[in-house]
């Protein structure tokens, strides 16, 4: 396991080598049109990024499923679990990581029907219940998709991201890119432990070897709650934006200019290959999630955008 975990780093590790060397030659491209010695360099570095992102979907496929443990902790938690308890933390967990999934691929949330073929695909299961204390051990196919992506394992990297933030500053960015709806679902199922006096510690072993930990008592669930909760009613306004391309940044990021204005549009690490075909100076007209703040000393508003792909 550690061996295979050890490998799954090295590929994604050369894999953002490879994303950025690409980058680096697109954008001498555009400064020398036509130049024969970059067309092939460019080629070259391309074909080894598929023959990457393959190395790392078997890779990944080798794993085909994690195990993420929810330990309970409480008087009446002594490893044994009420059903209407487990049927609606389980509906609630599978909730938030399903939503927070799909918002990844496509940075918008699922329309109606779309979130139960994003379910199947993450295929997020009971497997096992631990004595002692309550431990729901959860198992899911972190199998990567067409793009390279887990959807199981981005989503759970996000959700202990938004858990562990410190700041309010820092969730309202993370909910931007997980969405309102898992956001939602996971405050919800905070607020369900909440209400029983129930702790909660959520371990992770991810396949990159690192250890995903949060949590350990009731009072971080109601921390984790309190914060969640300002975030559950936030409500984004779907808008397109057109203009000419002026930036396109590896990191997440692609800026327009239309006229005087110019964004900032940002994307996941999921939404990468459809950013492929976009190059400097082409126009453009992008879908994007807008997310606005205001500032309350100020009365002065800031919006930031996320795209929307399909």
């Amino acid at each position: 396991m550690n061996e295979q975990a050890n490998r799954i780093d090295w590929l994604e590790r050369q894999l953002s080598q490879v994303n950025q060397f690409i980058e680096r030659d697109k954008a001498l491209l555009q400064e020398s049109p036509g130049k024969y010695s970059l067309q092939l360099a460019l080629k070259s570095w391309s074909t080894h990024h598929e023959e990457l992102v393959q190395e790392l979907r078997q890779a990944k496929c080798a794993l085909q499923h994690e195990v993420v443990e929810l330990r309970l902790l409480g008087m009446r938690m002594d490893g044994s679990i009420p059903l209407k308890l487990l049927s609606r933390l389980a509906d609630q967990f599978n909730s938030a990581i399903a939503h927070a999934a799909y918002h990844l691929r496509h940075g918008i949330g699922p329309a109606r029907g779309l979130l139960d073929a994003m379910s199947r695909e993450i295929d997020l299961r009971l497997s096992g219940l631990s004595f002692g204390s309550t431990r729901l051990m959860f198992a899911g196919n972190i199998a990567p998709d067409t793009t390279g992506e887990s959807p199981m394992e981005g989503a759970l990297e996000q959700i202990f991201d938004v858990l562990s933030s410190p700041s309010p500053e820092a969730i309202r960015d993370l909910v931007t890119v997980i969405g309102v709806p898992a956001t939602k679902a996971l405050s919800e199922m905070l607020g369900t432990l909440e209400k029983q006096n129930i702790g909660a510690e959520l371990t992770w072993p991810a396949p990159n070897s690192k250890v995903y930990h949060w949590g350990g008592s009731l009072d971080a669930v109601r921390n984790a709650h309190s914060k969640l909760s300002v975030f559950e009613h936030m409500k984004p306004e779907s808008v397109t934006l057109s203009g000419t391309v002026t930036d396109l940044k590896e990191s997440g990021a692609v800026y327009i200019r239309s006229g005087s204005s110019k964004y900032k549009i940002t994307y996941n690490k999921q939404q990468y290959q459809h950013i492929q075909q976009y190059s400097l100076g082409m126009k453009v007209g992008f879908k994007a999630m807008k997310y606005v703040r205001r500032d309350p000393l100020t009365d002065t508003e800031y919006a930031t955008y996320k795209l929307i792909t399909d």
